[in-house]
């Protein structure tokens, strides 16, 4: 999301300097001076900070002495630009603890994690044997029962952080099990 808000600044600054594809797009401008006429071609448009200020009125080359006088422009340092972004704050809501055995809901991930590093330190691949949990231990084994199939495998990351479930399986272990998508198994810590 910060990406996206540097692109839109990015975008918002550029946009005042873009002008015509070619100066000739913009036609011919002539500017009057006091006592000559200069045609001027390929003027771009000013940026925002431009401002038009009111001219007092020249009659017979005099200021109108009931106008008011104009400032004059003084160059200001421009101030430094700062991000003003509201506190992190966590994106995902608090979940309750998952549970540690019993008969669990569990979900798999894989291809779009695949060559990432786990949160206990490993390599992410699709051969890889583990599961998620959110609360045990790095290295905790964990034996795992379905449609009569039995695994023994490491916690090697943490999640899942979805309310209900309470393991991500690893794409080897889901085959191993034979579980499809989403499966309800047995899960109890310990060989």
């Amino acid at each position: 999301m910060a990406g996206t808000g540097v692109l839109t600044f990015a975008f918002a600054l550029a946009v005042p300097f873009i002008g015509p594809s070619h100066p000739r797009d913009l036609g011919p401008v002539r500017v009057a001076a006091e006592f000559e006429s200069v045609s001027v071609q390929g003027l771009a448009r000013g940026g925002p900070r431009v401002q038009d200020l009111a001219r007092p009125e020249v009659v017979a080359g005099r200021a109108d002495p009931t106008a008011e006088p104009v400032p004059e422009p003084t160059a200001e340092p421009t101030p430094a630009l700062t991000a003003t972004m509201p506190p992190a704050q966590a994106v995902l809501p608090a979940l309750p603890d998952p549970p540690t055995s019993g008969v669990v809901l569990a979900s798999w991930y894989g291809p779009g994690f695949y060559g990432n590093r786990t949160a206990c330190g490993h390599t992410y691949s699709p051969e890889i044997v583990g599961v998620a949990h959110r609360t045990l231990p790095c290295g905790t084994l964990v034996t795992l029962s379905h449609a009569g199939r039995l695994v023994t495998v490491p916690v090697i990351d943490r999640g899942p952080y979805i309310a209900g479930r309470t393991l991500d399986l690893s794409n080897a272990t889901r085959l191993a099990l034979a579980c499809p998508d989403l499966c309800t198994l047995s899960m109890r810590i310990g060989p």
